[in-house]
């Protein structure tokens, strides 16, 4: 899943079994923005070979973080 909605979609992330989650960290993103700094993710993510559910952070293009999903909070 990808979202510009980082804060409410990370405190889903409490599922026991999710498939990750890529947040936009900037906001007012056009489709081409949004775009131009997701595709270097989904390069990464392709070239990882990871299957681990993660959550992915991007702050900028090609400005990015990968993280595991954190525990969920009470």
């Amino acid at each position: 899943m990808v979202t510009a909605n980082a804060r409410d979609f990370i405190e889903l992330l409490d599922a026991p079994v999710h498939p990750g989650l890529i947040v936009f960290r900037e906001s007012g993103l056009s489709r081409q923005e949004q775009w131009e700094r997701l595709i270097t993710v989904v390069e990464h993510v392709n070239k990882s070979g990871d299957e681990d559910f993660l959550l992915i952070e991007i702050a900028g293009i090609r400005q990015f973080t990968v993280s595991e999903i954190p525990e969920p909070t009470e």
